[in-house]
């Protein structure tokens, strides 16, 4: 039924001869993490540190949990289950490893739906826009089942995951923000689970299925790899926010030519990091750490960097602006 629903979709895609498929090329990206990184940066430096803590967090959580999830199952994608799925190849590139369920779409969830939370009472957001952000979820989430590289309950699963984990992360923020040790709770418990996370993955077996060419479908290391790598990100980001919260204490009340600044620095700075990482991460590697936990203390840099270094940088030239505009 999920390949039928699959090639259905297959079959308009070439009935209209791809006419949609830049559309939902461009929508799925709105689920990648790279992108979604740039977007928290603007919250989170610039506009509201609180919103763009809450979202952080709540993207690194289902990250992690779809991590599990992910090496767990094990689950094929689509075009490996049936041959008759052929996927929209500029979609391919970021549809690696295991299938099940959709990254992209519990991405979306914690940002883009994320964003329709109302923080609290003075802070409603108007109801048009929360029905824009939903919008957004759910086209990104319809955009893997149209672009092939996700089977329906890939993104169902992900949906339902993705609104459980914001649901329980919107109660869960209040207690921590109130609570005097709540960030250092939150950190340990949420380094705690990285490092389950890191052992689960380097330990478990994982299938062996051999592809028409003779190889391995989906090798076990790498997906151990990408485990180690999305730890590292999110033990960066845990000890990255309690350093923020604890000393460096920045602002996001400041005038409007300081958050076009912030933005500005902030994501070259991220940029370029993020681009150079996959170079050091190699360097690393030949030095003898090895691939995983070099590309896991690489990314452990960049989170941290994004939650207390470029914060601290941000703070301490707050003052060439003057006061709030």
């Amino acid at each position: 039924m999920d390949i039928d629903y699959l090639l259905l979709l297959q079959g308009f895609r070439e009935a209209t001869g791809g006419i949609f498929n830049v559309f939902f090329e461009l929508i799925t990206k709105l689920g990648e993490t790279s992108v979604l990184m740039f977007f928290l940066g603007l919250i989170y430096w610039c506009y509201d540190k609180k919103k763009g803590i809450f979202l952080l967090l709540t993207l690194y959580t289902n990250r992690i949990i779809n991590g599990f999830i992910k090496i767990t199952a094990c689950v094929y994608r689509p075009w490996i289950r049936d041959p008759r799925v052929i996927p929209v190849e500029e979609a391919m590139a970021d549809a690696t490893g295991y299938s099940f369920p959709s990254g992209h779409t519990t991405n979306a969830v914690s940002v883009w739906g994320g964003c329709a939370v109302d923080r609290n009472d003075k802070d409603k957001m108007p109801v048009i826009l929360k029905v824009f952000f939903i919008i957004i979820v759910l086209l990104i989430a319809f955009s893997r089942n149209y672009l092939g590289v996700h089977t329906p309950q890939d993104v169902i699963v992900a949906l339902v995951l993705g609104a459980a984990v914001l649901f329980a992360m919107s109660r869960l923020m209040p207690v921590i923000e109130s609570h005097k040790n709540g960030y250092i709770i939150a950190a340990v418990s949420g380094v705690a689970v990285c490092l389950v996370l890191i052992i689960y993955a380097a330990l478990k077996s994982y299938p062996e299925t051999l592809g028409a060419d003779g190889k391995v479908i989906v090798e076990g290391a790498k997906m151990a790899v990408d485990s180690y790598k999305t730890a590292g990100a999110a033990i960066g980001l845990f000890i990255g926010l309690l350093v923020e919260r604890r000393f460096i204490k920045f602002s996001t009340d400041v005038s409007s030519a300081e958050r076009i600044v912030r933005a500005f620095f902030g994501t070259f700075v991220y940029t370029v990091l993020s681009n150079a990482s996959g170079t050091l991460s190699g360097l690393l590697a030949n030095a003898g750490l090895g691939e995983g936990l070099a590309k896991a203390i690489l990314q452990f840099v960049c989170l941290f960097t994004f939650a207390a270094l470029l914060p601290a940088i941000m703070k301490l030239f707050s003052p060439l602006f003057g006061s709030r505009a």
